[in-house]
């Protein structure tokens, strides 16, 4: 494919129709743009959750705009970050990454990584951090090429496989049987003492 002419810039809360259709022509039941899959991805609640992060102003959303079409072909979100919560080296951390399926392979991934590139030499930040999904071959194959080394593997389980794979499946019925043993404990011991006091 040819590359496009992309413009970058911060968006504003006119781009958020146009941001929620680009998030709905990737595949978020996967987590192929985060690294899990969205909880909800009806346009109300991106429409919503993206008003709010660009009232916030933590983050940073970045377009790719193709030039002569003036279409949204990509997305970058920011924030400023740590590498960890003992390791407080300052990173600009890439939440996600999205690109148009149809414009993937035609620059808008790198023009938009220079934006962040910019970004973090504005703030003095040395390091930037990507989060890509587990089971995106494509999107770690990339970050790879372009010098992003592995830190950590982030692993998700539900609650309720981690209290199995932990023994504490039956936690609560448990608990219900040992509270009731001790309230017949302390009945009969009551029981016990009001006899021998007659007694």
């Amino acid at each position: 494919m040819s590359r496009v002419n992309v413009r970058v810039r911060p968006a504003d809360v006119l781009d958020v129709p146009a941001l929620v259709d680009l998030i709905h022509s990737t595949d978020v039941t996967s987590g192929q743009f985060s690294g899990r899959a969205l909880l909800d991805d009806s346009t109300e609640h991106l429409t919503r959750r993206l008003n709010e992060i660009l009232a916030d102003g933590t983050r940073n959303l970045t377009l790719a705009i193709d030039d002569p079409t003036g279409e949204i072909v990509g997305l970058l979100v920011t924030r400023p970050d740590d590498v960890g919560a003992i390791d407080l080296t300052p990173v600009l951390h890439i939440t996600h990454l999205i690109v148009a399926p149809d414009q993937r392979r035609r620059g808008v991934g790198r023009a938009l990584l220079a934006a962040a590139v910019h970004l973090a030499d504005e703030r003095g930040v040395e390091r930037v951090l990507a989060t890509a999904a587990a089971g995106s071959r494509e999107g770690n194959r990339y970050l790879a090429r372009l010098g992003f080394a592995p830190l950590v593997v982030h692993r998700v389980a539900s609650t309720s496989v981690l209290r199995r794979a932990l023994g504490l499946a039956d936690a609560p019925e448990r608990m219900a049987v040992l509270r009731r043993a001790r309230l017949l404990r302390a009945q009969r011991t009551s029981i016990a003492a009001r006899s021998a006091r007659r007694a």
